[in-house]
């Protein structure tokens, strides 16, 4: 996707990809910011989180009755208790809402003139471990900059025996073309489990407001090999392309089975994950 921070806009796009899928597809994963991505130089306010209550949750949720489709939201501001998270939320074929995941590691960071960017202003850090089912195939979420704590992917792994991290995104250009798919990759290799990094791409336009994000959606096996991938946002702006189009893969749950059999790292792991720092 290239979000902007009008819903209306978004969810159009939403509607599309999930009109070109096929009859069999049982769940499309979106990127980070999906449903609202903030432009601005302020920090989100708190009247454009969304709830149960939201226009756009419920459209959702009727589409998703009506194709028989789980779809995971990536992460948008969500309204829990009081405060604004950053929240993975899925809506599944039935129309139930499931919190699964809020981002734990808020992207604080200077990367030079025009590119300061302070998340902790707008959200409140996560502190709940959660996954979910689909199929018989368990689930975890990580957001954007958790990539870079391999803690947290091992706890999941330890601790709740997941077959696949969703890995939705907004990564910069500067960060993405550097660190992006070497730390997917080796997150993938870690944990012996698929990443699917759904990720937004290309330049994000508001009037006078810009930003960019590093794009190249990928899909990884437990192997460490890349099964799919899309452009990064220099091809896909030179390709003139304005469709984003999903990436579709069929996971098979033997090849997970098969290399930790061959390769059995959980076993021989000598230091485990302990309590999460408050």
């Amino acid at each position: 996707m290239t979000s902007v921070d009008d819903p209306k806009i978004n969810i159009q796009t939403i509607k599309k990809a999930i009109a070109g899928l096929s009859s069999d597809v049982q769940m499309l994963c979106l990127p980070e910011n999906s449903l609202y991505l903030n432009l601005g130089k302020t920090p989100i306010p708190k009247e454009k989180a969304f709830s149960e209550k939201s226009p756009e949750i419920q459209e959702l949720q009727e589409i998703c009755q009506k194709k028989k489709l789980n779809l995971h939201m990536g992460g948008i501001p969500w309204w829990y208790k009081g405060e604004v998270c950053n929240e993975a939320l899925l809506i599944k074929k039935n129309g139930e809402l499931v919190e699964t995941y809020e981002k734990m590691h808020l992207f604080d960071v200077n990367l030079g003139p025009g590119l300061e960017i302070s998340e902790s202003k707008s959200y409140r850090p996560g502190h709940r471990f959660n996954i979910f089912d689909i199929d018989g195939w368990r689930f975890a979420t990580c957001i954007c900059y958790d990539l870079r704590f391999p803690e947290i992917f091992l706890h999941y792994v330890e601790e709740h025996d997941v077959d696949t991290f969703l890995v939705p995104a907004a990564f910069t250009t500067k960060t993405g073309e550097i660190h992006w798919k070497s730390l997917l990759l080796a997150r993938a290799i870690e944990t012996q489990c698929y990443v699917l990094a759904a990720a937004q791409v290309g330049y994000h336009r508001n009037g006078e407001n810009l930003r960019k994000s590093w794009g190249q959606s990928l899909a990884i096996g437990p192997w460490g090999d890349v099964l799919h991938e899309t452009a990064d946002y220099r091809d896909f702006l030179d390709s003139g392309s304005v469709q984003h189009l999903p990436i579709t893969l069929t996971m098979f749950r033997e090849k997970i089975e098969s290399y930790r059999q061959s390769v059995p790292v959980q076993d021989h792991r000598r230091f485990h994950m302990g309590l999460v720092k408050k």
